[in-house]
């Protein structure tokens, strides 16, 4: 019985060694189309109007926007905020 012991453990070596070298061998699968990117925002449409010309600043929640000289100038948003609906904080 002893001699069955190391036959035994060289058979479950080759199995255990055999089973990644045979998934070698099976076909991938195919991968995903790759979706092409949307085209970045233009600086006019990424800085918002803000709710009329008459209010000098405005938040949504997460980003506070100034107009100075018709120029709008806002903070950046938070990783995690939600935006609500605009509203006129000076006018």
């Amino acid at each position: 019985m002893s001699a069955q012991k190391p036959a035994l453990w060289i058979g479950l070596l080759v199995l255990a060694l055999a089973g990644p070298a045979m998934a070698t061998d099976l076909p991938l699968k195919p991968a995903r189309p790759v979706q092409p990117a949307a085209a970045p925002a233009s600086p006019a449409t990424a800085k918002p109007a803000g709710p009329g010309t008459t209010c000098l600043e405005w938040t949504d929640g997460c980003r506070v926007c100034q107009r100075v000289n018709n120029e709008v100038s806002c903070s950046n948003v938070g990783i995690a905020c939600v935006p609500k609906a605009e509203e006129c904080t000076r006018r």
